[in-house]
């Protein structure tokens, strides 16, 4: 474990940098125009923050700015925090891989061909700098190998909740989700067993990570 104080003038230059990219998340995710849109259009309303994708940046932003208010106000951050952000990581990581394999040139990327700003921050830059964040002001403590499929809660939740309200309204998401669009029932579970796979093994690769970076004395 290494012993090495950051200092002050550095904690204070990531805790505006973790503001900037928690309000770029939120104006990239635009919830204040969710039912401003076609209502046919697969982001309005509520289908706005059914999205995991929408829920992982969330989640991200939330930590982006507890982070920064610990920071600010010279507070300590409790056992739980590192869990959040081990959390927002994994479910970042999650979103990144996923659309880069399966959702390009889907409903969810409606324009492949032009540059879509809120695309490229909730599903590439948001990943990437998360990880970084993480990699480079690492927790005090590690998260256990045990305790890190805590983290897999949400995502188990999310899919209930996925697939209990496609149950009610007929909408789905992803497409690899509708049975209508991936070969029924059997080609949505080989999709959901292949992602539950991957994030058993993204939560167990965190925690040796995380036990590997660990840092006594750095932000969180």
């Amino acid at each position: 474990m290494k012993d090495t104080e950051l200092p002050q003038d550095i904690k204070w230059f990531n805790a505006v940098v973790l503001v900037i990219m928690a309000w770029v998340t939120l104006v990239a995710i635009e919830p204040w125009t969710a039912w401003q849109m076609d209502p046919q259009s697969h982001g309005y309303g509520w289908n706005r923050f059914s999205y995991f994708t929408i829920q992982s940046n969330m989640i991200a932003t939330a930590t982006y700015i507890i982070a920064a208010v610990a920071i600010l106000r010279k507070k300590q951050l409790g056992e739980w925090f590192r869990y959040l952000r081990a959390a927002a990581v994994l479910y970042m990581i999650v979103t990144g891989v996923v659309f880069t394999v399966l959702l390009r040139d889907t409903a969810v990327d409606t324009d492949p061909n032009h540059f879509n700003w809120s695309n490229f921050i909730l599903h590439e830059f948001g990943p990437f700098f998360i990880t970084v964040w993480w990699l480079l002001w690492p927790s005090k403590k590690p998260i256990t190998a045990a305790n890190s499929f805590y983290l897999l809660i949400f995502p188990l939740i999310w899919v209930i909740y996925t697939f209990v309200r496609a149950a009610i309204t007929g909408w789905y998401p992803y497409p690899f989700l509708d049975p209508d669009v991936s070969g029924g029932i059997a080609g949505v579970s080989c999709y959901v067993l292949a992602i539950t796979i991957f994030f058993l093994f993204l939560c167990q690769l965190l925690a040796w990570i995380s036990c590997a970076r660990e840092n006594n004395n750095t932000l969180y």
